[in-house]
């Protein structure tokens, strides 16, 4: 085959050619898969539903939901609510796009049923959850269409609480929520609010429940609880809220036991009490120490060296044992068990003025005010005073009345402190450095609102827990200085008991928790920065 020569082929002709051949390889190069197109974020649509939603005399055994796409129930046993609650369960069957609900119990006469199927109806392959759908009927010759709203929070720190049982009961006895299952049903969402749509006027008793065995019944001391003294009803446009607790353990019991040390053994007990540990054998001299501390719900028993492997002890409240314990002896090194040593638990940079906490690692029997000395920048001697803590002999105080920016050095000389097993310390130094002023900050609360009573006034971290507190009785100006940097809220705790700390509830006295009032906002403390508010607390 003979081939045109290419210094004869008309320049447009050329020009064409090569335009064509870009074409082609550029569109070759640019081939891709094909997207597939948006993601789908669409919940499923529902078509129909045999019998219809609102049908009254409702007598059907079976209810069909049919949808635009294949579907799947997710988490059902939490995102469904059937109100009244039908025992036993409906059974949900997918077959495709259809879902069937099949009853199992037979229904009450003259009854409105709400199905809230929550976020279990999904679409099959991307998950999308149909929201808030619900089927109602009844069984008699209306639907019931009052509703009752409002919300549940955790009375300690007024969080909202999500998936709470919000029950109704037609009639008042206060054994209903441990005996019975009640008349209507819902469950709070994310943001803690709830909602029983179709039912009657009432009155009903209400009830609140963290369902820990998912039985609809108070009957496990894990679960928390909220109630309402007064009975409400339906049709009211006011939110009801609720206030969930946990009641105080009534029951006493050992949580955990565990050796320490071979000298030492730890037993917590589930609540403060005033049970007393003693060895079984009421002869034994085992026993050296029993430290109860301050609270008495941890204990720490120190032995006598000569114990054998294992000690039987009688745990008793009131006089009546109810727990008996075998304690091991720790496998740890015996060499270092009796050893007296000493640290600062806290940081070393302390607050100017504030009393120096340290820790020995066996009870103390006497501290020789003699063999310690503190001295400021290595040249000058410092007064101290010290004691004892209330809370466990292993800890005491040193009162230097330190000045801020200063370094000092602590020293305990051979002998400063004596243990329980008469072992001294070694030489011992801690190096102390205290703040400036200038890296802590103040605030200064300008309280009002306030009854006459008993509260308790706290800055509290992001987790709740109380930095520092003061016990007050009146509105007024209240300082908080020489605060570290945080970032903190306030906290009133209304203490009606007057014990210092917040006191839950009780369902069959009828106690409710003690309410906390947060201020609004989280406050940042900064150094060197004086804070100023004013707080007018809304109380209820």
């Amino acid at each position: 085959m003979a081939f045109a020569d290419i210094r004869f082929i008309p320049k447009f002709v050329f020009n064409l050619l090569l335009l064509a051949v870009l074409l082609l390889v550029g569109g070759c190069a640019s081939v891709v898969a094909p997207s597939g197109g948006p993601k789908d974020v669409a919940p499923p649509k529902m078509l129909s539903e045999t019998p219809p939603a609102l049908t009254t005399h409702f007598s059907e055994k079976t209810i069909v939901f049919t949808f635009d796409e294949f579907i799947q129930i997710k988490d059902k046993d939490k995102q469904v609510v059937i109100s009244p609650i039908m025992k036993p369960a409906p059974e949900m069957t997918v077959k495709g796009k259809k879902l069937i609900v099949t009853l199992k119990s037979p229904l009450k006469d003259s009854s409105t049923y709400t199905i809230n199927f929550g976020n279990a109806i999904c679409d099959l392959h991307e998950g999308n959850a149909l929201s808030g759908f619900s089927y109602v009927f009844s069984t008699g010759d209306y639907v019931d269409t009052l509703s009752l709203r409002g919300n549940v929070l955790f009375a300690e720190t007024n969080n909202p609480e999500k998936d709470v049982l919000v029950m109704l009961y037609t009639t008042f006895d206060d054994s209903l929520p441990y005996l019975s299952t009640p008349s209507f049903i819902t469950r709070t969402d994310d943001k803690g609010n709830f909602k029983i749509n179709n039912i009657n006027h009432g009155p009903f008793k209400i009830f609140a429940l963290k369902d820990a065995d998912n039985n609809y019944k108070f009957n496990s001391s894990d679960e928390s609880v909220a109630f309402l003294p007064t009975p409400v009803t339906a049709g009211d446009s006011t939110p009801i809220q609720l206030r969930l607790f946990k009641e105080e353990e009534t029951k006493l019991y050992v949580k955990e036991s565990k050796p320490l040390s071979p000298l030492s053994a730890r037993i917590i007990l589930n609540k403060p009490s005033s049970a007393v540990i003693l060895p079984l054998d009421s002869s034994s001299k085992a026993i050296r120490y029993t430290d109860y501390g301050l609270n008495r719900d941890t204990v720490i028993l120190w032995f006598n060296d000569t114990l054998k492997d294992t000690l039987k002890v009688v745990v008793k409240n009131n006089g009546v044992v109810f727990d008996t314990l075998s304690l091991n002896k720790s496998v740890s090194s015996k060499r270092t068990a009796g050893k007296l040593t000493v640290a600062m638990p806290q940081s070393t940079q302390h607050i100017p003025g504030s009393l120096w906490q340290l820790q020995s690692s066996l009870p103390l029997d006497s501290i020789r005010h003699d063999k310690i000395t503190i001295m400021l920048d290595s040249v000058k001697y410092v007064a101290f005073t010290d004691s004892f803590s209330a809370a466990s002999p292993q800890y005491f105080y040193l009162n230097a009345g330190s000045k801020e920016k200063t370094k000092y050095r602590l020293t305990l000389l051979p002998g400063a402190l004596k243990s329980i097993y008469q072992t001294t310390n070694d030489t011992t130094i801690i190096d102390v450095t205290t703040a400036a002023f200038t890296d802590l900050g103040s605030i200064k609360i300008k309280l009002s609102g306030l009854k006459n009573g008993k509260y308790v006034l706290q800055l509290v971290d992001e987790k709740d827990n109380a930095l520092t507190e003061k016990i007050i009785t009146s509105d007024g100006i209240y300082l908080f200085e020489n605060l570290s940097p945080v970032k903190c809220r306030i906290k009133l705790i209304d203490d009606t008991d007057g014990n210092g700390k917040f006191t839950t509830g009780n369902y069959l006295k009828s106690i409710q928790p003690e309410k906390c009032y947060y201020y609004g906002e989280t406050i940042t403390v900064r150094a060197n920065w004086d804070i100023e508010t004013d707080w007018n607390v809304k109380m209820q």
